[in-house]
């Protein structure tokens, strides 16, 4: 028992380790979804409202999506105790990822033996997966951490268990339709009947979220993300069928309805993929480093080896397959996240069978090596190779403009740099209450166009003789007071049968002041 808990202590500490250091450093700036969520718990802290004006609101409108509130709350009880800064922002990712592996330690100490327990929480301690969306803003990791917690509850303290569900319900826009799949699962599995009281407490507590259903932010909130709705989706699929109008049975075999189920089946085993899980990982820039998949590349054998068909785990993982793959750009690190839980514990449980065989020690130097080389990509290579997605440079921007403001009348942010408005309220730590935006477009969100002396539109001629005007763009064709950059880099190309190597820096922004 005093080795167990020696072991529960060291992997707690080594999660804590991996999850805190440089973790206002690494990722090396804010993308514009923590600016955002930075920026509307600072103003929720200081004047009760979000940014556009409501008062303690249930869904945040943001950057083409309703941010759920879970996440953006806690992040105001961080920025009260740490101060507006990135590391405050990324605070609430980091707890909960940190006791999502003391919560996976507990309930894998019940489902099996404490030796799968340790394996399963040491594995999700150093995960990729885990890591990456534990050291930024990321909603599921707080949702998942509940969905645990409360399929963990449910069999032993049964309300408290339904009430973690109920704050993953709130927590991320996926879990609105996961989380009860998920609840439901655990009562089949668990044979578990709820109580009246329960779901009187449950009602009550989701009333918010049936009241505003049909309002923005509520179900309609989703129409861009699933398949079924999202007119990017529909769009390739209507294209196809022209292609078709004069063959037979066209309106049969290849009518909206086959077409998007089709897909969906495309997207379900997209979720298969050995690129994406232990291979090179997600493509999009800020769920992954680019090198590594989600998992290990040593995992993919221990998965095969110590899958179970267990009721819960395989249910977990297909009730997350078939929602996720419901949605577009699949396989997706986001949406799938929660496949954690499940294949971990595989994981688990083939590393036990590995221990047992004679080829152990060999599959240690394995497992070295790939630990060896995730953690040099994650902290040398990924905050240079990727600062251009994370947006590095926006701080610095950000801060020399506030320092600069006062000596001009207007101040153009170019909309084809990527500098976004919540980045420089962020930075600035500025409550502004002069916001002006765009009409709603077909999905309900709308551009900022100004606030203060800030415009943000496309760059004219005209604009460079404007006087009293400074400029922020990415084109430095005309002489700049300032440049901003991104951190230099190596490049390495070959030429023929030969390899050249040498340094170069981008240009992030230019500050242009106009020429009277």
């Amino acid at each position: 028992m005093k080795k167990t808990f020696v072991w529960v202590l060291i992997i707690f500490f080594l999660a804590v380790f991996l999850r805190f250091y440089k973790l206002g450093e690494i990722p090396n700036g804010l993308y514009q979804d923590e600016t955002a969520i930075g920026y509307n718990a600072y103003s929720i802290l200081q004047t009760g409202k979000d940014e556009h004006g409501v008062s303690w609101p249930l869904y945040f409108k943001s950057f083409g999506d309703y941010k759920l509130p879970v996440y953006i709350y806690l992040t105001a009880i961080s920025v009260k105790l740490f101060g507006l800064n990135e590391w405050a922002v990324r605070f609430p990712s980091a707890l909960f990822g940190t006791l999502t592996v003391v919560v996976m330690y507990f309930f894998v100490n019940k489902l099996f033996k404490t030796n799968i327990a340790i394996f399963s929480a040491l594995l999700l301690a150093i995960n990729p997966w885990h890591l990456h969306y534990s050291r930024a803003t990321f909603e599921v990791t707080i949702a998942l951490f509940f969905l645990m917690l409360g399929a963990y509850l449910l069999p032993r303290k049964f309300l408290v268990g339904t009430l973690c569900f109920i704050i993953a319900f709130y927590s991320y826009n996926l879990t609105r339709l996961l989380a009860p799949l998920l609840y439901f699962l655990c009562l089949w599995v668990y044979k578990l009947k709820p109580k009246p009281s329960v779901y009187i407490v449950s009602f009550i507590l989701l009333l918010p979220f049936f009241i505003t259903l049909f309002k923005a932010g509520g179900a309609g909130s989703a129409t861009g993300t699933f398949i079924f709705t999202s007119a990017s989706v529909q769009a390739p699929l209507l294209e196809f069928r022209s292609y078709l109008l004069s063959m037979p049975f066209n309106k049969l075999f290849f009518n909206q309805l086959f077409s998007t189920v089709w897909l969906y089946l495309q997207n379900v085993v997209r979720y298969f993929s050995v690129e994406f899980f232990f291979l090179t990982g997600s493509p999009h820039g800020n769920h992954g480093i680019g090198n590594v998949g989600q998992f290990y590349l040593f995992e993919l054998p221990l998965m095969l080896l110590g899958f179970r068909i267990h009721p819960l785990l395989l249910g977990w993982a297909v009730v997350t397959i078939a929602v996720a793959a419901l949605t577009r750009e699949a396989p997706h690190a986001t949406r799938s996240f929660f496949l954690l839980f499940p294949l971990i514990i595989f994981s688990a449980l083939g590393l036990v069978k590995i221990f047992k065989t004679r080829y152990k020690y060999l599959f240690v130097v394995f497992i070295a090596y790939t630990l060896v080389y995730y953690f040099s990509s994650y902290y040398f290579r990924f905050p240079v190779f990727y600062a251009k997605q994370w947006r590095s440079a926006d701080k610095e921007v950000s801060l020399y403009l506030k320092s600069v403001e006062s000596d001009y009348d207007r101040i153009i942010i170019d909309k084809e740099a990527g500098l976004v408005y919540t980045s420089i309220l962020f930075y600035q730590k500025r409550i502004e209450e002069s916001i002006k935006r765009a009409p709603d477009d077909s999905e309900g969100f709308s551009e900022v166009t100004s606030f203060g002396k800030y415009e943000f539109k496309e760059i004219k001629d005209s604009d460079y003789t404007s006087p009293g005007t400074l400029i922020i763009t990415t084109k430095n064709d005309i002489a700049a007071i300032k440049e901003f950059f991104y951190p230099e880099r190596p490049v390495v190309i070959s030429i023929k049968q030969q390899l050249a190597q040498y340094p170069t820096t981008e240009t992030a922004y230019v500050a242009i002041a106009s020429q009277k």
